[in-house]
């Protein structure tokens, strides 16, 4: 079993190298752009695919985890909401940059490097992952092009509403994560026989998401503070105890009450306890919504959520 400390040296150990180096200008925001990419195109994949096939989850485990999750984010998704409609100020389109910011973790990057290294993890994360890639993303894009009031082009607004929530959960689905994740579900079911030297290769690959996902990670929450992104505090001090504290302790109480799993429950807490996603940011400034607003919840939260983040590894992991 995986102790705290050879957890969370190699984990922060990478995130420091990202971010020293980015100090120094070896790398730049853009590099971290690139290296994503990588990470979320053709690593990831390969690390998704492996893990499900290789550890399938119980049904009552996944039905528990994903009933849990579901209403978790829900309940987390409509206090944004209403936090960033009615102090914030924002519209309904601004109010779905801050719910995406709020629900959205930073599972690939850092998640997932702490679930492979835990055991009986892995498996239940990327059930997460899953529910993530298609639940969080199409509410977010669905709320971030929400059709404007007056209802332009003859369509009406239930058919522009149904529109945008079927293109954005059409566009979630295309995430290459999430059908990697499925594939691998599939697989592992139905125990698809794959030669070894296939699998090794499967392996090897997966194996290049964890390092250089952190490293990325260092990389661009650098390049945030570098670059002063940091405005509009009040938000992310409206948003970030429902990120940090509100979200997770739901999720993890609901997935307790439906599997009675220690180990699910665990991972569900950690799941919904990340800290914000980079992703928020490239969302935000696709659809040119609350830019600043989400670029401070993303920061701030990787600092303080890093933090909270030991804290709870250092209770559950053994040391």
């Amino acid at each position: 079993m995986v102790s705290l400390a050879s957890l969370l040296i190699p984990l922060f150990g990478a995130i420091l190298v990202g971010a020293v180096t980015r100090a120094m200008g070896l790398f730049d925001g853009e590099d971290g752009r690139r290296m994503s990419r990588f990470v979320f195109v053709v690593a990831m994949p390969f690390a998704g695919f492996n893990f499900m096939r290789l550890n399938p989850v119980a049904g009552d485990v996944f039905v528990g985890l994903a009933a849990g999750y579901a209403i978790a984010t829900a309940l987390a998704s409509l206090a944004a909401f209403l936090i960033a409609r009615g102090p914030l100020g924002l519209t309904v389109r601004e109010a779905g940059a801050a719910v995406f910011a709020t629900t959205c973790g930073n599972a690939i990057f850092l998640g997932i490097p702490i679930a492979a290294a835990v055991d009986g993890w892995a498996s239940p994360f990327l059930v997460l992952v899953l529910m993530e890639g298609t639940l969080v993303f199409a509410l977010g894009t669905a709320l971030m092009t929400w059709p404007e009031a007056d209802g332009t082009g003859g369509e009406s607004s239930s058919q522009a509403i149904f529109r945008s929530v079927r293109t954005a959960l059409g566009r979630a689905l295309q995430n290459p994560i999430v059908v990697s994740i499925l594939l691998g579900l599939v697989a592992g079911s139905i125990n698809l026989p794959i030669p070894d030297a296939l699998s090794g290769f499967f392996g090897f690959m997966g194996r290049t998401a964890g390092p250089v996902g952190l490293f990325v990670l260092g990389v661009t929450a650098a390049n945030l503070v570098l670059e002063k992104q940091i405005t509009e505090l009040k938000g992310a001090a409206l948003l970030l105890p429902i990120k940090l504290v509100f979200f997770p302790a739901v999720t993890a109480g609901l997935v307790w009450l439906f599997t009675n799993d220690p180990a699910a429950t665990s991972v569900a807490a950690l799941f919904t306890g990340l800290p914000p996603a980079v992703a928020s940011i490239v969302l935000s400034n696709v659809y040119k919504q609350w830019v600043g607003g989400v670029s401070a919840v993303v920061t701030i939260g990787s600092m303080v959520g890093l933090v909270s983040l030991a804290a709870y590894l250092a209770v559950v992991v053994p040391t």
